[in-house]
């Protein structure tokens, strides 16, 4: 969660994966995070949710129809961005990564903010919505109708 903060704030243009390594290895040290399952699953995490950014934030623009994505708060888009990492691509249960993140939020931001979060993580507990059907045409949690979706 620190090292996306902490990436998502950088106003210079360099923003590399090098630099999502660096961030994550001194915020695992700075929280004696040290087993080698942890840590390796830590940078896993970091790199995987930093390479997908562009997908899951137009997931997380689509879904907060009334919030345009830079106004919603830089940690609440870091946990979000988080969570759905784990949830698509990390094979950790939607029930545990969506806890995690309200739990996260609730600690550093608001009971409001919590609320927020877990209403776009629940909207995509079955994976990522499929945003090209247009609005009108959507259906059920994942975006589209299950038919559209074999389409």
């Amino acid at each position: 969660m620190e090292t996306l903060y902490q990436m998502d704030s950088r106003r210079d243009s360099v923003r590399s994966i090098e630099m999502v390594e660096d961030l994550c290895l001194e915020a695992l040290q700075r929280h004696n995070v040290t087993g080698r399952d942890s840590v390796d699953f830590g940078h896993a995490l970091a790199r995987s949710t930093w390479e997908n950014m562009a997908e899951t934030d137009r997931v997380i623009s689509e879904l907060s129809r009334s919030w345009a994505l830079h106004r919603i708060g830089r940690l609440e888009r870091s946990i979000m961005r988080m969570a759905l990492e784990e949830m698509w691509r990390m094979n950790i249960p939607p029930s545990v990564a969506i806890n995690e993140a309200v739990e996260l939020t609730k600690q550093y931001v608001s009971d409001r903010a919590a609320s927020f979060v877990n209403g776009i993580l629940g909207a995509c507990v079955e994976g990522p919505p499929a945003l090209d059907c247009p609005r009108a045409e959507r259906g059920g949690v994942s975006g589209c109708t299950r038919e559209e979706e074999v389409n």
